[in-house]
């Protein structure tokens, strides 16, 4: 049998002898041409025979036979056992596993790794095992109109040129207890549809990242160090750090373009050293933020280090309540865009300057936070524990969360 993949034949062969009468099943091992295939390049498939004496085999059937389940068992990129021949075997909306004797150890790939079929990938077996792309190539890309779920993993060492340095995600896309790190993009230029090193999210896609971190990834020449969300995207992001990221033009923790919503959150130590937005640089769509803390992030002088809410054309319409924005440098926050631009406070918010929108009643704008430094304070992700007497402590109203960020009461 030979699988054509790139023009290049993938050859297996199987022997039986005939020593039986009616039909029997002969099995293939499809992985060792799976691992090969680029699936736009595939060009035919080619089934031969040699037969001696030399009298007919006839074929009743040709199928494709794939496991709802397959387990990872070797760190190489290819190969038997390979977390990328797992990927292209496994059937349509399988789980890939990984097995436990590779936990706390490194898959170096030679490309990134492409899901192009519903997938889950479930790492929990092997805590603390990394996938690297080695600072030459991205890590994972999702294509379009696939749904893929990637747990308990970290994802590093990335690189993109134009976008997506760690992960480029054009389909549905679940990270949980993912840790994305240390990827990075360059440019030709800085134009508005670059950047995003650690998560880049692309029209019409959407993203949900849940208990997890975005870490010290850097975009030279665009925007979004951490996350980057495209028009018409839709971003979730529940439970997760976003920290240490940084982007010379603006957003070095967020740039967000498609509707996101954020809860039980931390936006903490990021940096744009172009223009505003070292936390968040939000414009053109909707966002809704509960129980998020945006901390520590710094911009130029003269510029918002917390969150730039602003508008190119559309309207950008921010929510946020029970959720604290302090010790930014310069402006917490900074609203540009006349009518087009709204930032809505409901409520229960501790602000340190007065100006991230019209306070109400339950909240409390110019006072200091008193914020801990970031901190592993319980849970999968690191924190801002309140200090002492700080003014955020009860603070929260109207909260739909049973817990907060460490997954406490």
């Amino acid at each position: 049998m030979r699988w054509w993949a790139d023009r290049k034949p993938v050859t297996h062969t199987t022997r039986f002898v005939d020593s039986f009468t009616g039909w029997r099943q002969v099995t293939v091992p499809f992985e060792q041409f799976g691992e090969r295939l680029d699936t736009s390049a595939v060009i035919g498939l080619r089934l031969s025979t040699q037969v001696r004496p030399k009298t007919p085999v006839l074929i009743d059937e040709l199928r494709l036979v794939c496991a709802d389940s397959l387990t990872v068992t070797s760190l190489e990129d290819t190969g038997a056992g390979s977390l990328r021949a797992a990927v292209n075997s496994v059937c349509a909306g399988g789980v890939v596993d990984i097995d436990p004797a590779l936990a706390g150890e490194t898959i170096e790939l030679q490309s990134p790794l492409t899901l192009g079929k519903d997938v889950t990938i479930d790492g929990s077996g092997a805590p603390g095992l990394a996938v690297d792309g080695g600072g030459d190539q991205r890590v994972v890309e999702v294509a379009g109109g696939t749904t893929a779920t990637i747990t308990d993993l970290t994802l590093r060492n990335g690189y993109g040129f134009q976008l997506a340095g760690g992960v480029l995600n054009n389909g549905d896309l679940t990270l949980e207890r993912v840790t994305v790190t240390g990827n990075q993009v360059t440019t030709d230029g800085i134009d508005f549809w670059k950047g995003g090193a650690g998560v880049y999210t692309g029209e019409n896609a959407s993203v949900r990242i849940v208990d997890s971190t975005i870490s010290d990834n850097s975009v030279t020449g665009a925007a979004g160090g951490g996350v980057y969300s495209f028009f018409g995207s839709t971003t979730t992001i529940e439970g997760t750090t976003i920290s240490g990221n940084s982007s010379n033009d603006v957003g070095g923790g967020l740039r967000l373009l498609g509707d996101t919503t954020i809860r039980n959150s931390t936006i903490s130590g990021n940096t744009s050293t172009g223009w505003h937005g070292g936390g968040l640089f939000v414009t053109d769509a909707s966002s809704t933020f509960e129980h998020v803390t945006i901390a520590n992030n710094t911009s130029p002088a003269g510029t918002a280090g917390g969150m730039f809410v602003g508008t190119f054309g559309a309207p950008v319409d921010v929510t946020y309540s029970s959720s604290v924005i302090s010790g930014n440098s310069g402006a917490e926050c900074i609203i540009d865009g006349g009518p087009a631009a709204v930032l809505t406070s409901t409520g229960g918010n501790v602000v340190a300057d007065a100006s991230c929108g019209a306070a109400v009643a339950t909240d409390q704008h110019g006072v200091d936070a008193l914020l801990e430094p970031l901190a592993d304070n319980g849970g999968p992700t690191l924190t801002h524990q309140l200090g002492a007497g700080s003014p955020a402590v009860d603070a929260a109203t109207g909260s739909t969360q049973a817990v907060d960020q460490r997954g406490v009461s």
